[in-house]
């Protein structure tokens, strides 16, 4: 902490104590008016007890003014007065110094109340209420060097000194606390400099300051998961270049064997074999069109900053969509496959990007269709968790020959491309997994969940694979 900011605030500080001394002191002030405040002197009440037990009252304020003028004491200006200000004895010859409408009058017997001019911290005048059957009041000026005066003077300054000093106590005390904190935030920022995106504040207390400290360790929360996001989309982004690099090799070199290869013995070659290396060359031409068009959505899926389209989609006609288009898409199969929808009659609404959802049901579909005997069975249900919010649950289930362990573990993971001239190239699917890379990326967008299984595993009377993909619904 600078000095000037120091300076500024124990200024700051004394204002304070000042304006809190002002507050006080007024309000003792205005007590001591209304004679409810501490002024209780004793000399004053000795004078009233004596003068309501004597007899004339004038004779007993000319012995108390003999008394003192024997002691060497000025003589001490009294007045006794009536409640209508009619002066009924007095001690020095004149009128009162202050006009009696303009006194404060005490309520109580004995009770007393001070007079005080403007701008002035001791009063100048005290009034006590006699003893007596009509409203009759003691009244006695109050010199300026006398004890009352002084003493009340002294209590005034003490009062200010004491609330200077706890000021300056509390600002020592202030600054001691926040010195403390601020070595700790530079040792955390320190911390952060060096890469521990973990370092956080220790919340000890709940008051501003900890609650600034909660906030900095929330800020630091969102930077280190940002952080995290990145670098695990910058390794992936490697990963799948150093994938590429290594995959594309085997399908560029069939593909640069059966140009070379028609090139150099097409006009030798029987039709057969110049439409099996023909057929080779569309299938390699169709998978890297597919394969560009695969890595640019998952690396717009993959960035940070993506933001999906979320508008309230109705599930169920979408899926019966994209139901039809997968069975039209295997008519001219030689062994048909039938879908089979089991879903309830009631809307099912899910909060998203409907060009997303089409594009994930329509990769599941599809690999349901490849791998099936006859049949894709699809359901939908309508689940309520523990925590009372909904979501709808899809299978889908093929009846062939089931997805393998090691396949399972990978499902949603890029995998290296395993390419068989031998296979029928017309229906060439096989890639490096990004068809289930793009539905799980899809369904955790949506805060979704995806899992694959082989149905036999589960019981021995079915076969066939179950892909199970659950998202948050309305």
């Amino acid at each position: 902490m600078n000095k000037n900011l120091l300076a500024k605030l124990f200024l700051v500080s004394l204002a304070v104590s000042f304006i809190l001394d002002a507050i006080i002191v007024g309000s003792i002030r205005m007590l001591n008016e209304s004679g409810e405040g501490p002024i209780r002197n004793p000399a004053i009440k000795f004078m009233a007890r004596v003068i309501e037990k004597g007899g004339s009252y004038q004779e007993t304020l000319q012995g108390f003014e003999e008394m003192r003028t024997r002691l060497g004491l000025r003589v001490l200006p009294v007045w006794i007065v009536d409640d209508s200000g009619k002066i009924i004895a007095r001690t020095s010859s004149g009128s009162l110094p202050v006009p009696w409408n303009a006194l404060p009058k005490p309520r109580i017997i004995h009770g007393i109340a001070a007079h005080y001019r403007s701008f002035q911290l001791a009063p100048d005048m005290m009034i006590l209420r006699l003893d007596e059957s009509r409203p009759t009041y003691l009244l006695v000026r109050i010199p300026r060097s006398g004890a009352i005066t002084r003493g009340f003077l002294g209590w005034t300054l003490f009062l200010f000194a004491t609330m200077a000093a706890s000021a300056f106590a509390g600002l020592l005390i202030t600054f001691v606390y926040l010195r403390q904190k601020s070595m700790e935030a530079k040792e955390l920022l320190g911390r952060l400099e060096r890469g521990d995106l973990k370092a956080r504040f220790p919340i000890s207390r709940l008051d501003e300051l900890g609650s600034l400290m909660t906030d900095f360790n929330r800020m630091a929360k969102a930077i280190e998961d940002l952080v995290s996001r990145v670098e695990e989309t910058d390794r992936s982004r490697q990963e799948l270049l150093h994938e590429l690099g290594h995959d594309l090799r085997t399908p560029m070199t069939s593909l640069k064997a059966a140009v070379d290869t028609i090139a150099a013995y097409g006009d030798r070659m029987s039709p057969e074999h110049r439409d099996r290396f023909l057929r080779i060359i569309r299938s390699e031409s169709e998978y890297f069109l597919r394969m560009i068009d695969d890595l640019f959505f998952i690396a717009e899926v993959g960035d940070p900053k993506y933001r999906k389209t979320s508008e309230k989609v109705d599930f169920l006609p979408l899926l019966e969509s994209e139901i039809r288009m997968a069975e039209e898409s295997g008519t001219s199969e030689k062994h048909p496959v039938h879908f089979f929808l089991d879903s309830p009659e009631k809307p099912v609404i899910i909060s998203g990007d409907p060009v997303l959802l089409k594009r994930m049901m329509r990769n599941a579909l599809q690999n349901a269709r490849r791998y099936a005997t006859s049949r894709v069975d699809v359901g939908v249900n309508l689940l309520k968790e523990n925590n009372g919010s909904w979501v709808v649950r899809i299978l889908v289930a093929d009846d062939g020959s089931g997805i393998s362990m090691e396949d399972a573990v990978l499902f949603g993971k890029r995998r290296p491309r395993k390419l068989s001239c031998e296979t029928d190239l017309s229906d060439s699917e096989i890639s490096l997994g990004l068809g289930s890379v793009i539905m799980s990326a899809i369904a955790s967008v949506h805060e979704g969940r995806i899992a694959i299984r082989n149905r036999h595993l589960a019981d021995s009377s079915l076969h066939g694979t179950e892909l199970q993909i659950e998202i948050p619904a309305q």
